[in-house]
């Protein structure tokens, strides 16, 4: 699926347990209780709808992410770099500009849906109305962006023309949001599993064919043009005929003044996630970017990995903010460290295993992508606390902060991909990523005398992630 995933945030990842905001006296629990027992603190955070649309959410992600490296690994040394690096360049772009397209809305219309589930087909039909008045133009300026930078170039036009035009369908994506609310996300990750597995042997087909990297662009468009035309049938039925979807544009407008700089935060994290495939692509070529593009396959994919951590654990951390400064320091301070144990639990070994894991998928053709790996796998450190970080600003609706830390990353990384890439080639955008990662989820938070203490803590966690398994941790915390 193309990498412009509807609700990118400084969060990372969407609300998927956003049952939690819910306000009720069943929701309410004393603090002496909370003290005293972290077993049945552990159940509330882990009840049992929440549980079951993490799993049904975590399998999902992780039958895309085998299949995914499968067919893509296939793909890669069927098309070989210079092809498969020209795919990367039009997806880069295509994400860069469709990164504005969700609007930052998706864990305020969940919220919305939650307070007032009958008026979820107006939130559902407008925000559908205003993405795909925005998909239409980011679809326009990617084609224009493509026109200027790589002028005469038309394999290039085309891709990048065919992905655009795939993300204008895939708009009717957003009435997820209703599930999202509803915690039944398991309603969609069936089918939509369906399409992924028949796309998927459709692009196993294409290779058999010998047909262009042309064609593969488009079953990526009529994956996500199917995917969405799916996801709005399942919405219409869910709905009933006594909530039908309604765009209201009062509403939406009110709605984008408290979104917008999620939405532009959005934008900023996109880019400095993908101007480095941009910059290698007019700076060495499409090899070049077929060669980083292999690198940071795997490690890219491991990104779902917080996302979904993040619907299982935000619902708890919501609730903590109730019950005390104490209670919500030790369930923040408890939040970094799980985040930060699975990330060295995810980095070390696709670091010491790069080129191993280079060889297995993309065959010697593309040996020069394992010491890139080694490199860039370390910035998903920082990607993990950045998620869990997202949590706390979401908490305290600190926006604005948000696009403060996104844009600092974003300079960072554009000055230090202009420095290295001419320097050091293709390890220059990786080291530029990990430094503007460690810079905009760690040390830019010192800056700010309201975050330093998030910023203490996150320190804590990379000390310390193994105290996250440690039950008497809540408790020693609060005691201080």
């Amino acid at each position: 699926m193309i990498p412009t995933p509807l609700g990118v945030s400084e969060t990372g990842a969407k609300p998927g347990g956003a049952d939690a905001l819910r306000v009720s006296p069943a929701n309410q629990m004393p603090s002496r209780a909370w003290l005293g027992m972290p077993r049945r603190l552990r159940s509330e955070l882990a009840a049992r709808p929440a549980a079951q649309n993490f799993a049904w959410l975590l399998a999902d992600r992780g039958v895309r992410l085998a299949v995914g490296i499968v067919v893509g690994s296939w793909s890669a040394r069927y098309f070989g770099a210079g092809n498969f690096g020209l795919l990367n360049y039009a997806m880069a772009l295509v994400a860069i500009f469709g990164s504005v397209i969700p609007l930052g809305m998706d864990a305020l219309v969940v919220r919305e849906i939650i307070r007032d589930e009958s008026a979820a087909g107006h939130w559902i039909g407008t925000v559908m109305g205003f993405r795909a008045l925005t998909a239409c133009g980011c679809a326009v300026l990617s084609v224009l962006a493509v026109l200027l930078l790589r002028p005469g170039e038309m394999p290039a036009l085309a891709i990048v023309s065919v992905l655009a035009a795939g993300t204008i369908a895939q708009t009717l994506e957003s009435g997820e949001l209703l599930f999202e609310a509803r915690i039944q996300m398991r309603r969609l990750v069936i089918p939509r599993l369906g399409l992924f597995f028949v796309m998927n042997a459709l692009k196993i087909g294409l290779i058999i064919a010998g047909l262009s990297v042309f064609w593969f662009a488009v079953l990526f468009a009529l994956e996500i043009s199917f995917s969405g035309l799916l996801t709005y049938l399942f919405v219409r039925g869910g709905l009933g005929p006594q909530n039908p979807l309604r765009f209201d544009f009062a509403r939406g407008w009110h709605l984008l003044r408290d979104s917008w700089p999620l939405a532009i935060s959005g934008l900023v994290v996109i880019i400095y996630m993908k101007i480095g495939l941009i910059i290698i692509g007019s700076l060495l070529g499409n090899a070049a970017v077929g060669i980083y593009a292999a690198a940071i396959r795997a490690p890219e994919a491991a990104n779902f990995i917080p996302m979904v951590l993040a619907s299982s654990l935000l619902p708890g951390l919501l609730k903590t903010r109730e019950l005390g400064a104490k209670v919500y320091n030790a369930a923040l301070l408890r939040n970094f460290r799980i985040f930060a144990l699975i990330a060295y639990a995810v980095c070390l070994p696709l670091s010491l295993g790069a080129r191993w894991i280079i060889h297995l998928l993309f065959h010697d053709a593309y040996a020069a992508s394992a010491p890139v790996m080694m490199v860039y796998v370390w910035s998903l450190v920082f990607a993990f606390l950045g998620v869990a970080r997202g949590a706390y600003l979401l908490n305290e609706r600190f926006t604005r902060l948000a696009l403060f830390f996104s844009v600092t990353g974003l300079v960072v990384n554009l000055v230090c991909n202009w420095l290295l890439i001419p320097r050091l080639g293709v390890m220059g955008a990786a080291i530029a990523t990990v430094l503007s990662y460690s810079i905009s989820v760690l040390f830019s938070s010192f800056l700010i005398p309201s975050m330093r203490n998030v910023a203490r803590l996150q320190c804590l966690a990379l000390i310390s992630p193994w105290m996250a398994l440690r039950r008497d941790t809540d408790e020693k915390l609060q005691a201080q």
